[in-house]
């Protein structure tokens, strides 16, 4: 069954598209750093009579469209640095001028050829304003937009809503039949055939014409609305009027055309909206056909974007409405997800790691639940012994050491090193959010190199770079997107370790602690570099919840 649709309409701008419908105005625009905008505006639901009636409707369509898109369309100019401001202008006034040229040239013909040499006049500008569009490459792009615009809107009249994807828009014709063009070819010709009033007096005869100019627009509207409603085979009589959309408009780019889909679907949809479950339903069978997905990773970043608890999303995902800047935002991350492998956590800023939650970003490793069982055996030599100042060394969201702080029965002091800034803000960042700024501090330093001598530490909790560096190229494409400087541990992975153990040496006390972390496959390794320092003694090594390899730890004895 064909859907009921409404009429709706637009205008390219030089850096997205306006769609205008009975509901709403809809800008979508690419802004220099490519990231997509949205502003709706809704419209009152009060009828206005006046636009039914036939030629008064078209002036007053004019009249609002003028109105509502024009600042648009210079904003989005002056927003282009290839096309100021000040040009727009320019073309403007040329406008006036070539409106105004006729009638002071007919002033020096006789009267007979007046009316035909103002009519010829007047046909050589419009010509020559249309080679001058096709010759500025500022225009381009507008043009470009255009062609989108004209795409999506074929695609609306032509297609079922849920049917309206990029693919299939992009087979639509750049031509539409109701275009501004059209009734600009219509305008021109009805304002040429005006220059033919017989009057004698140039200032009534201007005055005339100002009256019927205002006409014309109305019956030029009429004239497109007639000729779109004609059948396909009767396409051929709007033709010579869509001539001019071979200057004005040109085929759109994938991303041209992904701004208009969202203007035209921000436009048309009764709620100002997506209910969830919908907007679920779409990306699943656009992007997802043959791929496996979770829907609790979209609920996970829908709960980022829409800030609702992802669990109520779910209960109320028929009530929720999601906004087109929205459901813009939740494109592309869901894109990133799923395109670029980019890991959920990266997205959220969210992970969970011994019961806290921490935000985590690009330049940090991502807490692994491996990694809890280091926490755990912390907590247990804390609880056992005297144990206060513990170092959490290579530290990067400073999961480990604030995890220790905040579940530990004794009252200890932490301090979180790590040679990256961008690292240490964020391990602040999780100080704060988890309120243990109290036992919990940061430090950049290469290493042990910025602790004082003199001062001693009763633990190191360190989970160090230890991947080979001709390992990281096979890594998994989601953990390839973590910091490289958190993962390569050297030619045999190996390198931090041999470090720390040796700079310990200076700071920790007589039966400090040191806890590792370590690849499944480094146990032995690590033995042996533990055994070549005599200072250290094994205590234990530890498996993970899958069974591997994953904890060594030490203890320093003063020789």
């Amino acid at each position: 069954m064909k859907e009921k649709k409404i009429k709706v309409g637009g205008v390219a701008l030089f850096n997205g598209i306006l769609f205008n419908s009975k509901y709403r105005q809809a800008i979508v625009q690419r802004k220099e750093n490519n990231d997509i905008s949205c502003r709706t505006y809704e419209y009152s639901k009060d009828k206005n009579i006046l636009n039914k009636i036939p030629i008064l409707r078209g002036i007053l369509g004019l009249s609002s469209q003028i109105n509502n898109a024009t600042p648009e369309f210079l904003n989005s100019a002056n927003e282009k640095k290839s096309f100021k401001l000040s040009t727009a202008f320019l073309y403007l006034i040329l406008i006036v001028v070539c409106v105004s040229i006729p009638i002071i040239i007919s002033i020096f013909l006789p009267k007979e050829y007046r009316s035909i040499g103002e009519f010829v006049i007047f046909i050589i500008e419009f010509l020559a304003y249309l080679l001058m569009l096709k010759s500025t490459d500022e225009l381009d792009e507008l043009f470009s937009y255009h062609g989108a615009e004209h795409k999506l809107v074929n695609a609306y009249e032509n297609l079922n809503v849920c049917d309206i994807t990029l693919e299939n828009v992009k087979k639509q014709s750049r031509f539409h039949k109701r275009c501004g063009g059209n009734f600009i070819v219509y305008f021109i010709i009805l304002a040429s055939l005006s220059f033919f009033i017989n009057i004698d007096n140039l200032l009534i005869k201007d005055i005339v014409l100002i009256a019927v100019t205002i006409l014309n627009v109305g019956i030029a509207y009429e004239i497109v609305t007639i000729l779109s409603l004609l059948p396909k085979p009767l396409d051929i009589l709007n033709a010579p009027a869509t001539l001019i959309q071979y200057i004005t408009t040109k085929e759109p780019t994938d991303k041209q055309l992904e701004v208009a889909l969202y203007s035209l679907l921000a436009s048309v949809r009764k709620e100002n909206g997506i209910a969830i479950c919908e907007y679920v339903k779409k990306y699943v069978r656009e992007n997802l056909k043959d791929k496996e997905y979770d829907v609790q990773d979209i609920y996970s970043i829908l709960e980022y974007i829409t800030h609702i608890d992802r669990n109520r999303l779910f209960l109320q995902k028929d009530s929720i409405l999601l906004k087109i800047s929205q459901e813009i935002q939740a494109d592309k991350l869901l894109n990133k997800y799923y395109n670029d492998k980019y890991p959920l956590q990266y997205i959220t800023h969210k992970q969970y790691f011994y019961n806290e939650e921490y935000y985590v970003d690009e330049n940090v490793l991502i807490p692994r639940q491996d990694s809890e069982v280091l926490v755990e055996k912390a907590l247990e030599y804390i609880n056992n012994e005297d144990i206060v100042n513990i170092i959490d060394l290579c530290t990067g969201s400073g999961a480990l050491g604030i995890s220790i702080a905040k579940n530990s029965e004794k009252d200890v002091n932490v301090k979180l090193l790590d040679i990256s800034d961008s690292a240490l803000r964020v391990a602040n960042k999780n100080i704060n959010k988890n309120g243990v700024s109290d036992k919990v501090s940061t430090l950049k330093s290469d290493l042990l190199e910025e602790i004082d001598e003199s001062d001693k530490y009763d633990m190191i909790v360190s989970n160090p770079p230890y991947i080979k560096t001709d390992v990281i190229a096979t890594l998994q494409e989601e953990v390839k997107k973590e910091p490289v400087l958190a993962l390569d541990g050297g030619k045999n992975g190996l390198d931090y370790y041999i470090r720390i153990i040796k700079e310990a040496k200076t700071i920790l006390k007589n039966n400090g602690i040191i806890i590792f972390e370590i690849g499944y496959d480094q146990l032995d390794d690590i033995k042996n570099i533990i055994k070549e320092n005599n200072e250290f003694k094994l205590l234990e090594s530890v498996k993970d919840y899958g069974g591997n390899d994953r904890v060594v730890i030490c203890r320093f004895q003063e020789k």
